[in-house]
């Protein structure tokens, strides 16, 4: 990971400006939500070739109204448009909704309560000057990092894995996961699934040309399971890689602020439901990654592998080697983790232009990494067709909110 990740560059900008559509689905918000919004208004990409969406998805507060005040300046109002849900049907209808009436040929998605830089869509879809581009993913970078132990944990940990595992698997284009918190898809790779989400959505009549796009088993079988199952982002994801020859990138000059939780309830609350994502979007990729190619196929397939192997690694090494007195093995497993800790913080530090603080910050998280893997990992898999939206309190994080007045081959040839 650390030679492959060690020649990754993000592409600068190219000046390629296709005309895009940004969506925001949102859910109880009315903290962010218009903060959110004005900061994709501010950016530096050309007004004439963006539109924005906002689906407020069946929210019991203010966020509403809040994105109509939004509406209401007559700088915006002709380039948003409002979708408002009656009930809440959850993100993957939000962002069908959205992205069934975009009128860009990229959309760009951005999670509800994600800041975006000036520049960052700007930069976000250089990489679609290459046509097998068939996805690219923001960096995330924690907004509220400075607000306690928990989120500056986080802080670092997010520049590993976006910095170091996406640099790695950029340089394959086979990104397996596009945050939600900023990511761009080519709007025609995504449509049959898009297309299929919306049918889930009952008061909705899916225009004919959209059907179009739908192969006759798409919704059939493991596969339809897959694709109508939780973790919006991953499943995204997976679709737009599909392709043979499709590519999905990442562009760590694009960045994005999110508030990350600050209590560990609510922390544990989201590494849960990404848990669950991870199991879906797995299972749903390994269906055709290995018509990739042979060193991206195996770093993927071995990753998943030991991904899968870990909660049964730490049992052995943390609980049954001490009861039997094995301790030496397990402090010698102790430390070569803590050693590996150190070396995701130094090589973070190196890439990313950290603080030498990601050091001993990264070897701190391989402590949280264990008590995830023993406790929310067995449990997600254990309780893994169970989602929803997992809305975290602004106040409770106690953040300050950031104020601002040619084709494709056709997608899913494998099924």
């Amino acid at each position: 990971m650390y030679l492959a990740t060690d020649g990754y560059k993000p592409q600068n900008d190219g000046g390629l400006r296709p005309r895009i559509t940004v969506v925001i689905p949102a859910k109880n918000e009315e903290e962010v939500i218009e903060s959110v919004v004005r900061t994709v208004f501010n950016s530096d990409y050309p007004p004439s070739k963006m539109e924005v969406i906002v689906v407020d998805d069946g929210s019991t507060d203010r966020t509403w109204q809040r994105i109509h005040r939004v509406a209401s300046d007559l700088h915006f109002s002709e380039r948003l448009t409002l979708i408002k849900h009656n009930r809440n049907y959850g993100k993957r209808i939000a962002l069908a909704s959205a992205i069934s009436r975009a009128h860009g040929e990229i959309v760009v998605c951005i999670d509800s309560d994600s800041f975006v830089d000036v520049d960052a869509i700007k930069l976000l879809v250089q990489p679609f000057q290459d046509l097998r581009v068939s996805a690219v993913c923001g960096h995330g970078e924690a907004v509220n990092g400075n607000e306690g132990l928990l989120p500056r944990l986080q802080h670092y940990w997010y520049a590993e894995m976006f910095r170091l595992m996406k640099g790695m698997e950029s340089r394959l284009g086979c990104v397996s996961c596009c945050s939600g918190m900023l990511a761009a898809y080519r709007r025609a790779s995504i449509m049959p699934l898009i297309t299929q989400w919306l049918a889930e959505k009952p008061d909705t009549k899916i225009e004919p040309d959209y059907r179009e796009f739908v192969p006759s088993s798409l919704g059939r079988g493991f596969t339809g399971k897959l694709i109508k199952s939780p973790g919006e982002d991953r499943i995204l994801t997976a679709f737009a890689l599909s392709g043979k020859n499709a590519r999905v990138v990442y562009q760590s000059n694009a960045i994005v602020h999110t508030i990350v939780p600050a209590s560990f309830k609510q922390f544990l609350k989201q590494q849960l439901r990404w848990n669950r994502a991870w199991m879906h979007g797995s299972l749903l990729a390994s269906r055709f990654m290995w018509r990739k190619s042979v060193l991206a196929s195996t770093i993927f397939y071995l990753y998943e592998f030991l991904a899968i192997l870990s909660p049964a690694v730490l049992i052995i090494w943390l609980i049954i080697k001490p009861i039997e007195g094995e301790w030496i093995g397990m402090l010698g497993f102790m430390f070569g983790t803590l050693y590996v800790g150190f070396l995701h913080g130094l090589n973070t530090w190196n890439y990313r232009k950290t603080s030498i603080a990601s050091v001993p910050y990264r070897m701190v998280f391989v402590f949280v990494s264990f008590l995830l893997t023993l406790t929310v990992t067995l449990y997600g898999w254990a309780t893994i067709w169970k989602m929803g939206w997992i809305t975290r309190s602004v106040k409770e994080a106690g953040v300050m909110v950031p104020q601002q007045t040619e084709p494709l081959e056709p997608v899913l040839s494998w099924l």
